[in-house]
């Protein structure tokens, strides 16, 4: 099978031939559809991003079909099931895991960082556990909703405390990530549609989106000095300079989630942030978050666009995303031709 794999930074991505992986115990194979390509995979690429462990299949946002089975498997869809992967592989039995969080499992492993993923014809999945099955989605165009779709499904609902009737929110990114999160705060049961929403960003052509999926106000531009506070910011940059302009924005009492993975920080302390504010991180997102999104996304409530790349220009596909020459996923598909979807 061809696989795109990283040896480390100083060697970039390598496509190889490697014989399709065999499943032991509970392991299932999955024949990938597509893979979604993340900013993640950049700062892999570059070095920056934290336990990743060469030699490694890249990519993380994964769907496909149900290939192979383990000879210890005893509850799994049948062969040729349509699934989309949970990448958030815990142990099982930890207090995390036993609460539906795996990917916060401190012996955690995920696909394209510490264990082969989906930049590949094939992959292996330790577990039935971590397929949530499509019923009606194209596998190629479900692949971000393994990542992009879950983490701010994840962010808007640990936010909803702070979410109250005309509640401002601020949006600081409008990529992949930042366009779901917009859907999913309108979708809120109970005061969704009164929202205040503002979207931050410096791709024009995303802030146009971002006024089709809901914006009340939109802002070109990156870190200038707000002219409102908010009472929950949300940052799927994750710079030193968006996140400061996070907490300038802030209120008292308000809300601070930094979701991007830009590898920014900033000051904590009586002089550095609001009084009383609050400042939180989120991780990827559960399994039953996943399911959460596909029945959304199967239900036609949300909506994303993706376009399908072979899986032979990775490297391309890493350029174009580096450079910001894309518009909703790229999805790298083995064996097929570029296209839309």
């Amino acid at each position: 099978m061809r696989a795109v794999r990283f040896h480390g930074p100083d060697t970039g991505l390598r496509t190889v031939d490697l014989p399709a992986p065999d499943p032991v115990g509970t392991q299932v194979r999955i024949r990938v559809a597509g893979c979604g390509v993340c900013h993640t995979d950049l700062h892999v690429v570059d070095g920056t991003q934290t336990r990743v462990v060469p030699p490694v299949t890249m990519g993380h946002e994964v769907a496909g079909w149900i290939d192979a089975l383990g000879p210890d498997v005893t509850d799994a869809p049948p062969i040729g099931t349509p699934v989309v992967v949970f990448g958030g592989w815990g142990c099982g039995d930890c207090r995390e895991c036993r609460a539906g969080a795996e990917q916060r499992c401190r012996e955690s492993v995920a696909p394209g960082f510490q264990a082969d993923g989906g930049y590949a014809s094939a992959m292996l999945v330790p577990h039935p556990r971590h397929l949530v099955t499509l019923s009606t989605l194209d596998p190629i165009h479900a692949a971000p909703l393994a990542d992009a779709g879950i983490t701010p499904y994840r962010a808007v609902t640990r936010a909803e405390p702070w979410l109250r009737r005309d509640a401002r929110v601020l949006v600081i990114g409008c990529g992949a990530l930042g366009q779901f999160a917009l859907q999913y705060l309108r979708l809120l049961p109970a005061h969704g549609p009164s929202l205040s929403i503002t979207v931050r960003e410096r791709n024009p052509a995303r802030l146009e989106r971002a006024t089709e999926l809901g914006a009340d106000a939109v802002q070109l531009g990156g870190t200038d000095e707000p002219s409102a506070t908010f009472d929950i910011v949300l940052d799927f940059v994750g710079s030193a300079e968006t996140l400061a302009s996070a907490a300038a924005a802030l209120g008292p009492d308000g809300l601070a989630m930094l979701v991007g993975e830009a590898g920014g920080a900033i000051p904590f302390g009586f002089d550095h942030v609001p009084i009383e504010s609050w400042l939180t991180t989120t991780a990827w997102g559960s399994a039953g978050d996943l399911r959460d999104v596909v029945r959304l996304a199967e239900e036609g409530r949300i909506t994303w666009s993706t376009e399908r790349v072979s899986l032979e220009d990775a490297v391309e596909a890493h350029r174009r995303l580096r450079a910001g020459d894309v518009e909703g996923r790229l999805v790298l598909v083995p064996g097929a031709e570029d296209g839309r979807a």
